[in-house]
């Protein structure tokens, strides 16, 4: 079999150049999709940690704007000392916001700043144990943020005084 490539050179083929030939493209086929199948699941390996699935942005969106309109009504929004229902429905509105993160995105990037929020949330409204258990959580949980140290803080403020016997 006699054929010109487009740069004008002739190449003769016989029968079994053409069968030769034919195999070495197979095989140089079956290579390439062999090393591209290797690239796209190769492991990380040990210095890299476990592979973990990438966050929705769109969730981590609305999670972020969330906890902004938490940290607003939670520091910024503060009704007359002496005005106990304003207060209530400020702590309601606070929670609500962080527990919507909870329920719909337990993968935030930032649950530690949502758990330590709702501890101070409960601390205001004055459910101690509900305000240690988060900020419990925050130290457990998440040992590397830079909510650890509020947190024990807190829980050392709330801790329960030990109770005098009498003798």
């Amino acid at each position: 079999m006699n054929t010109t490539p487009s740069n004008g050179l002739r190449i003769d083929l016989g029968r079994a150049g053409l069968r030769q030939g034919l195999l070495l493209l197979a095989l140089a086929g079956g290579l390439l999709s062999f090393a591209e199948a290797s690239v796209r699941h190769a492991p990380q390996g040990p210095g890299r940690g476990p592979i973990t699935a990438p966050r929705d942005p769109e969730l981590e969106k609305q999670s972020q704007r969330n906890l902004e309109v938490a940290k607003f009504y939670f520091y910024k929004r503060k009704p007359e000392k002496n005005d106990r229902g304003a207060w209530e429905r400020i702590n309601k509105a606070v929670e609500s916001r962080l527990m919507e993160i909870v329920d719909t995105h337990p993968d935030f990037g930032r649950m530690d700043e949502v758990f330590f929020m709702l501890g101070e949330v409960y601390q205001r409204a004055g459910d101690l144990p509900a305000a240690r258990e988060n900020w419990t959580r925050v130290t457990q949980s998440y040992p590397d943020s830079p909510f650890v140290e509020r947190a024990r803080k807190r829980m050392n403020e709330t801790a329960p005084s030990p109770s005098k016997e009498p003798k």
